[in-house]
């Protein structure tokens, strides 16, 4: 008598057996793919929708932690109120490890999504292994967005609706990956069609994009962040208070300053700003300009010292290169233009070369005189290192080696250092608390401002 009924081996078996011939029986090169276009199309109207929420979200993170400023309202993400996605963004849960956007995590997510959709629609062969990496990264994803929804609720009093969006879009996401695997199981026992080689490449590169993704959004946020840091230390170190405490730890100089020297302004002024420059330098030309202004406010009351450091080893040995292979040459023209013609013609001629410098390399010291009236006999030996005019120049960079200076241009006042983030509004400042500092009887004293 025959045997009836089921037995799990033979069941088993033949359920095997069944499944064997598809593997056998298909032909890899006409399918079947697994799946249609139909799902790869649904996914990716959602995976867009996703990247759009993710972006919006990544966007005013970054904003809301880097800018210094106000950041405006948007619709749907309210400054007030229940619904209010900024009092999101700012919690201790916005950020993994302290550092990375769960914003920006969700948009590497996406990218990632993207990429596997987009490639499964246009490549059938890769759709199989496309659908199984979609059903991993959505069993993933919904564990992320079931944790975020529990803050929401629980731990934060706030509701971020572009974040509910990406919740939803990650639920759906996952019904119609699981509901498209279900319907379509027998296919995932098929031969894998693509090669090795192209599902590597599929999963390295969208693995690479998504990690570029994060990387770049993590990257310009932190770099907004230290350019904020960098803003606020720059208004830190320019408040008068910080000038004057800063100032006054600093060392002091003993500067001598004699007839010698080039004066701008009334030679009778009670206080001497000194300047140390080198005419080859388009920095030293916008800041001598600003410092005749502030003299040019303040007559009587404040001058400028001119002193030569060229940025040369001709000249200079407290430099290690020629950043500037014309400053000696022209400071010794410069000067010469001093011994002559007094310090009307130096300024004039200063003022040549600060607005010439491009036409230095041609050594126009000669041309420049003759435009002032100098006697261009004269004012030739005078050019010489061995000149008057070239003793004054090594005198000065004597003096600025002393000073341990390295660069122009370098401003000092009642003997200290003036620190070159002190320009502008907050160098005026820094003179003026300078001044108080070692003249009490002065407390209300104030420089016009150019």
């Amino acid at each position: 008598m025959p045997k009836t009924g089921f037995t799990w081996r033979g069941g088993f078996s033949e359920w095997l057996r069944r499944r064997s011939s598809l593997l056998i029986d298909h032909d890899p090169s006409t399918g079947p793919f697994f799946t249609g276009r139909i799902p790869f199309v649904i996914l990716l109207v959602l995976a867009l929708i996703g990247c759009f929420a993710t972006s919006f979200l990544t966007y005013r993170h970054i904003l809301l932690v880097s800018s210094t400023g106000g950041v405006a309202e948007s619709a749907l993400c309210r400054a007030q109120g229940s619904v209010n996605c900024d009092a999101i963004l700012v919690n201790d849960y916005a950020t993994l490890f302290g550092y990375i956007s769960s914003a920006a995590l969700g948009l590497m997510g996406f990218v990632f999504v993207l990429w596997l959709v987009v490639n499964g629609l246009v490549n059938e062969r890769m759709r199989k292994t496309a659908w199984v990496l979609l059903i991993i990264y959505f069993f993933a994803a919904i564990g992320f967005s079931w944790y975020y929804v529990y803050v929401m609720i629980f731990q934060v009093d706030y509701i971020c609706t572009w974040c509910i969006v990406v919740h939803v879009v990650n639920l759906l996401s996952l019904i119609t990956v699981l509901a498209v695997a279900l319907r379509k199981k027998q296919n995932f026992l098929l031969k894998e069609i693509a090669s090795k080689a192209e599902r590597a490449y599929f999963v390295f590169a969208g693995l690479i994009l998504a990690l570029l993704t994060i990387t770049a959004s993590t990257a310009i946020e932190k770099s907004q962040m230290f350019e904020d840091a960098k803003i606020r230390y720059e208004e830190l170190a320019n408040d008068p208070a910080v000038i004057a405490a800063v100032l006054k730890g600093s060392p002091s100089y003993d500067i001598p300053v004699s007839s010698e020297d080039p004066v701008f302004g009334s030679t009778l002024a009670s206080h001497n700003l000194i300047f140390f420059s080198d005419f080859q330098c388009p920095v030293c030309a916008r800041t001598e300009d600003y410092l005749k202004k502030i003299v040019m406010a303040n007559p009587g009351v404040i001058n400028m010292v001119f002193k030569n450091f060229p940025l040369s080893m001709q000249c200079n040995p407290g430099v290690i290169n020629d950043l500037h292979n014309k400053a000696c040459p022209a400071s010794r023209a410069a000067y010469a233009a001093f011994i002559l013609g007094g310090p009307k013609a130096f300024w004039a001629f200063g003022d040549r070369l600060f607005h010439n410098q491009n036409l230095l390399k041609l050594d126009p010291w000669m041309d420049f005189a003759g435009q002032l009236g100098l006697d261009t006999e004269k004012f030739k030996t005078l050019l010489s290192p061995d000149s008057e005019a070239g003793r004054k120049i090594a005198d000065d960079v004597k003096q600025g080696v002393e000073l341990r200076i390295s660069s122009t241009p370098q401003i000092f006042f009642k003997g200290k250092r003036i620190p070159e983030n002190f320009r502008g509004q907050f160098l005026i400042e820094a003179l003026e608390e300078l001044v108080k500092a070692q003249n009490p009887e002065l407390n209300d004293f104030k420089l016009k401002r150019p």
